[in-house]
């Protein structure tokens, strides 16, 4: 399980406050501290400064990678934001966040994932909005996986974003999102697929505890990753639960490893 922090995420008020006066202090310990509880990858986005998002994109990339190892997920619905962390990194592979089938878009973002070599989230959306079945949502997800493998983006550089929407809204949009990840899985074995796994809850008392469960279920139809928030324990604690529980910790070793050191809840 591929685990992406969430937290250096301008839509969070803390982390717009922190952007706008560049407290590059606060911003790297909460890199530091997302690292240390398991994160593989850090999420970064400076969307809510849209006149400035590409200048702070660049900013936001050097201040994490200055005290941070791990690769970077560059979350932008701007290209020229997006291009921008490209140019500033220097850490690894980052993924680029995202692309859609939507023609503006896929047109817009395709040549910098084809001339970076990088890996794409996609995004289960094309020009009609998002689809309100499992099955019209799988088939745009089909479409965009076809069409950026035909454009030459190897599949396992790609990450499928079923788009989790709120139960508060909808009962059945969690059971949605789980079954285009499904049949993502069984007709496009070497996709990864990812999701924002917060946004299952919004709006409902509880949260962590409805994010947790609904990531066990997501994680035994096929979720490889996720954008959430590993400094919540008990979710991490799940995570390393449902994969040795679903075959993908040879021999629990993982799971062992990490009760050793204290980091499973007893």
């Amino acid at each position: 399980m591929i685990v992406i922090g969430e937290k250096i995420n301008s839509t969070r008020k803390p982390i717009q406050e922190a952007i706008a006066r560049k407290d590059a202090c606060f911003l790297q310990k909460l890199t530091q501290a997302q690292a240390e509880a398991g994160a593989d990858y850090i999420d970064v986005n400076a969307g809510a400064f849209v006149e400035r998002e590409a200048e702070l994109m660049e900013w936001l990339v050097q201040v994490v990678q200055e005290v941070s190892e791990r690769p970077l997920c560059l979350d932008s619905a701007n290209p020229t934001a997006l291009e921008a962390g490209l140019k500033a990194n220097n850490k690894g592979k980052p993924i680029v966040s995202s692309i859609t089938a939507e023609e503006a878009k896929f047109r817009n973002v395709l040549p910098l994932i084809l001339q970076y070599q990088v890996p794409v989230v996609a995004l289960a959306l094309d020009d009609q909005g998002i689809a309100k079945t499992g099955k019209d949502r799988f088939a745009v997800a089909r479409r965009l996986i076809r069409a950026l493998c035909v454009e030459g983006v190897a599949p396992e550089r790609i990450f499928l974003d079923p788009l989790i929407q709120p139960i508060s809204v909808q009962n059945d949009f969690g059971l949605i999102a789980i079954e285009v990840i499904r049949r993502v899985k069984q007709e496009f074995p070497q996709v990864n697929t990812t999701c924002g796994l917060s946004n299952i809850s919004f709006g409902l008392p509880e949260r962590a505890k409805l994010n947790r469960n609904f990531l066990t279920m997501a994680m035994a139809a096929g979720l490889d990753s996720a954008i959430l928030d590993p400094l919540d324990h008990d979710l991490m604690d799940a995570i390393k639960a449902s994969n040795a529980l679903l075959g993908r910790d040879h021999f629990c070793k993982s799971y062992i490893e990490a009760f050793r050191e204290s980091r499973v809840s007893g």
